[in-house]
Order: C-alpha cells, then sequence, then structure tokens
C-alpha cells in the first residue's frame, strides 16, 4: 500500500459518554447482610437510634434513621453509583485525614465536606446518584434514560492530595441510606466523558500486538476535567471496544498522576514492558519505565523516571526533558540496530507551535541523538508506522483544519486523503495495519476535539477510517 495515494474512507464514529466501565465493587442484596452472623459483606459504621435496616426482594430498605454501611475501598479515580428511591441516599468518602459525603436528598444533591455544606438541584425523578472522583472533586451525574448526565462538581481542598497511595488505602467508601429503598449500589472506573490521545500497544519493532483477535490500545480517559491513563481492547474494524484496564504513574512522590498519551512497547526478546509517557502532573515533561507483569487488565501503576531537564542554555533540540513536551513515540529499528525516537516539542522559532524532533540512540531511553524535525506547523499525536516494509511517521496538524494529518517517509512528506474527513483539528495520526483474513487492512482510529464538558481538553468523539489503495 502507498500511504501517499490511499484514500481514508470512513467506517464510524462516536461517542462514549461515560459509556464503558471497569467494575471495582458491587454491594450484593442476594443475602441479608443486616442480620447474617456468619460473614460481615457490608460493615455497619453508624445508625441512628431507632432506625431499621431490613433485606427484601433483593432490596435494601432502611427507615427511621440513617443506617451508613462500609461499601468499598476509596480510589481517588474512581465512580461511586447508588440507585434508589426515598428519602435521603448517597456517599461517604472517607480518608485517614478527612471526611466528605455526597447524598441525594429532597430535590437536591448535598455536598459536606472541610468547607462545610452546599446544596445543588438535581432533576426531576432522579432515582440514580453518581459521583466521579478526581483528586480534590467530586462530579457528580444521574442516569436519564440509561445515560449519564452531568449535575455539577463539588471541590474539597481537604481531598487534593487524595492520589497519595498512603491516604487512598487506608480510605474507604460506605454508602449512607434514610427512609429509602436501595436498589443497587456500584463501584467502577469508566471511560469519561470522552476519550483522546489513541495508540495501539506494540511489540519492540513497532508492530501491533494482536491478542485473541484483539488490539490493546491506550488512550487518555478525559473527565469532567483533568484525565487518566484508560487501556482498551478493540476487535479491529468494528465498534466493539472495552474498557480493560488503568494505568497510573508514580513519579518518585508516592502519587498515582492522571499522565497520559503513552507509547507502550512489549520487548519480545527482553520479556519487558518499555514505556514512554507525558508527565503532565511533574513539569509537563517526559518520563519513562521498564517493568514486567501486564499493565493491559486491572488498575496498575508505573513507577517512571523523568527526563533530566533541559535550562535555558540548552538547545531546545538536545535530547533533554523541556516543559510543554508531548506525545513521544519510540520503536527499534532492527535494520539500523538502533532506537528511533519522536517528541513533540515547543518549537521557540515557529512561534512556540508543536513540531516532531526525531532522534536515534542505541538504547530506548537514554543517548539520543537529533536526526530530524519535521515541518513547521502545529503538529501533535505522530505514530511511526510501517507499511509494507516501508516506515512512515503520520501525525496531526492545525488547529483551524479538519482532518490535517501529515505523513512523513523517506520521500518527503504528504497530507492524508479521506472521504468524508473529521476526526480533526490536530487529532492523532493513529493508523494500524492489522492482518485479518488473507488481506491486511489498514484502519486509522483518530479523534476530534468536541468538548465534553467546559474543559478545553474534555475531547474527543472517536473516528475509524480504513485505507483503500486500489
Amino acid at each position: 500500500m502507498n500511504l501517499k495515494t490511499t484514500e481514508f474512507k470512513r467506517k464510524f464514529s462516536m461517542s462514549m459518554y461515560k459509556k464503558l466501565r471497569l467494575s471495582m465493587a458491587e454491594m450484593s442484596f442476594a443475602k441479608d447482610f443486616v442480620n447474617d452472623t456468619r460473614g460481615d459483606l457490608y460493615p455497619l459504621l453508624h445508625k441512628d437510634e431507632g432506625a431499621l435496616e431490613c433485606l427484601a426482594d433483593h432490596r435494601y430498605h432502611v427507615s427511621g434513621g440513617t443506617a451508613r454501611r462500609y461499601f468499598c475501598q476509596f480510589f481517588p479515580y474512581a465512580t461511586y453509583e447508588a440507585v434508589a428511591v426515598g428519602g435521603r441516599f448517597g456517599f461517604v468518602f472517607h480518608l485517614p485525614t478527612t471526611e466528605a459525603t455526597v447524598e441525594f436528598a429532597g430535590g437536591q444533591v448535598v455536598f459536606c465536606g472541610s468547607d462545610g455544606c452546599k446544596t445543588y438541584p438535581m432533576p426531576a425523578h432522579c432515582a440514580a446518584l453518581i459521583v466521579s472522583l478526581r483528586p480534590g472533586f467530586f462530579d457528580v451525574y444521574t442516569r436519564v434514560d440509561n445515560g449519564a448526565v452531568y449535575v455539577t462538581t463539588f471541590s474539597d481542598p481537604a481531598f487534593a492530595d487524595a492520589n497519595d497511595e498512603r491516604l487512598f488505602t487506608d480510605g474507604y467508601a460506605a454508602l449512607t441510606a434514610a427512609d429509602c429503598t436501595v436498589y443497587a449500589v456500584s463501584s467502577y472506573i469508566d471511560n469519561g466523558v470522552s476519550i483522546a490521545d489513541i495508540r495501539p500497544i506494540r511489540y519492540e519493532d513497532g508492530s501491533v500486538m494482536v491478542d485473541g483477535g484483539k488490539i490493546y490500545l491506550t488512550a487518555s480517559i478525559r473527565m469532567q476535567a483533568e484525565m487518566f491513563q484508560g487501556i482498551f481492547s478493540w476487535v479491529p474494524g468494528t465498534a466493539e471496544f472495552a474498557l480493560t484496564g488503568a494505568l497510573f504513574y508514580n513519579s518518585g512522590d508516592g502519587k498515582w498522576c492522571g499522565d497520559v498519551a503513552a507509547s507502550l512497547l512489549w520487548h519480545r526478546e527482553w520479556k519487558r514492558w518499555l514505556l514512554w509517557v507525558c508527565a503532565f502532573s511533574h513539569g509537563h515533561i517526559l518520563g519513562h519505565a521498564a517493568f514486567e507483569g501486564d499493565v493491559r487488565h486491572g488498575v496498575n501503576v508505573v513507577d517512571i523516571t523523568l527526563m533530566k531537564k533541559g535550562t535555558d542554555g540548552d538547545s531546545r533540540w538536545d535530547f533533554l526533558g523541556f516543559g510543554a513536551d508531548e506525545d513521544p513515540d519510540f520503536f527499534y529499528d532492527a535494520e539500523q540496530n538502533r532506537w528511533m525516537m519522536a517528541i513533540c516539542r515547543a518549537d521557540p522559532d515557529n512561534g512556540g507551535k508543536y513540531r516532531y524532533a526525531f532522534f536515534s540512540s542505541e538504547d530506548p531511553f537514554d543517548g539520543y541523538t537529533l536526526i530530524g524535525r519535521g515541518k513547521p506547523g502545529a503538529e501533535t499525536g505522530g505514530s511511526f508506522v510501517r507499511v509494507d516494509g516501508k516506515q512512515h511517521f503520520i501525525c496531526g496538524n492545525d488547529f483551524n483544519l479538519t482532518s490535517n494529518y501529515r505523513i512523513y517517509d523517506a520521500d518527503g512528506m504528504t497530507e492524508a486523503k479521506f472521504n468524508f474527513p473529521d476526526g480533526g483539528f490536530r487529532g492523532w495520526g493513529t493508523v494500524i495495519p492489522v492482518k485479518q483474513g488473507t488481506r491486511t487492512r489498514y484502519y486509522w482510529l483518530t479523534f476530534d476535539r468536541h468538548k465534553g464538558s467546559d474543559y478545553n481538553w474534555s475531547y474527543g468523539n472517536l473516528y475509524c477510517f480504513e485505507g483503500y489503495d486500489f
């Protein structure tokens, strides 16, 4: 296939607003945990004098006062959902240093934290209270026709360090209920209001990993504000996506940070994962790691090493960490016996707009030297892609043009072609070659920059294209 003459045709596009889930906990009403003396599923933390609890018809009933029961461990990026009717219900979020309560009561959501209590009106006839956490913030949603609908956000500075492992592992979430009937209680990690920064997980040579007919992807989960790294599985060419994991990063301070834009490779000979990521939480420079295990499933943390920071006296094209570095990608080029790396870097000679710098080294994490730069523009989201034995680098570009993508190879640069464009305004150049049947098919997964919330980086909707070169 010649990517310079290929037309990419849109297969589908979609929005996955808080649709996918990775289950963390679920309260069961099949057993009578109120009266059971041979187990304690949900320990009682508090009950008002005169309050009554009972389990009947797979429902939990509380009358005559308030009861609070331990539900599960606190996690600073999880979502907690309760479905109930009646008086008052919600969650207590407890850390060793502080506590906050979010409840639905009398047509309002009530938040009580370190700064006192606040209220906000809920939509009429609500039965679901959904609270998505991020350090220092509580994003509240409800459900309308099975879809999540945003209500409001409460903040509490006492929870700003909730992503400190020493705190959240000693915390818990409890169900609080008063004069109501509870139908369901669950905790999960979801895919947020949008996803972006899509890249397949690959082998050390840059070839795409296919496992059980599925491709695994790293993508940033955009919340009401802020973000974290999600891991998704995808059946190539279909709209079948699943959230299989979440990946967080510790840069040495004990905090699980929601850094994103990872390039993740499995080295088949070394039997180790190799990773570069943008450490937004630590000066917006890059970090790297080598590790074992399998981060494609479950909730994981990786200890990363930050790049050595450059100074004002260093060239912006040295292999040093400069604030605003983004979207790294790398692979091992066996033909040259060297590692190749690309860093998206603010170019002081181009008005501070992003431009890719290309490096090579004998080591995946160190010793890189500059070998070239992309053309001036506003580049972003680049990936190395090998097609029919020829190496390419494909990236997004231009804030003002729909689907403006650059395809670099040894012969120069050209722009990608689409039948129904979009998934642009600086989307990502994620072209994925996949052997299916007797043919290799070339999919392009990317995203647009719609706003899933008022947060500037709360994009995007998902687009899938397929390349054809007859």
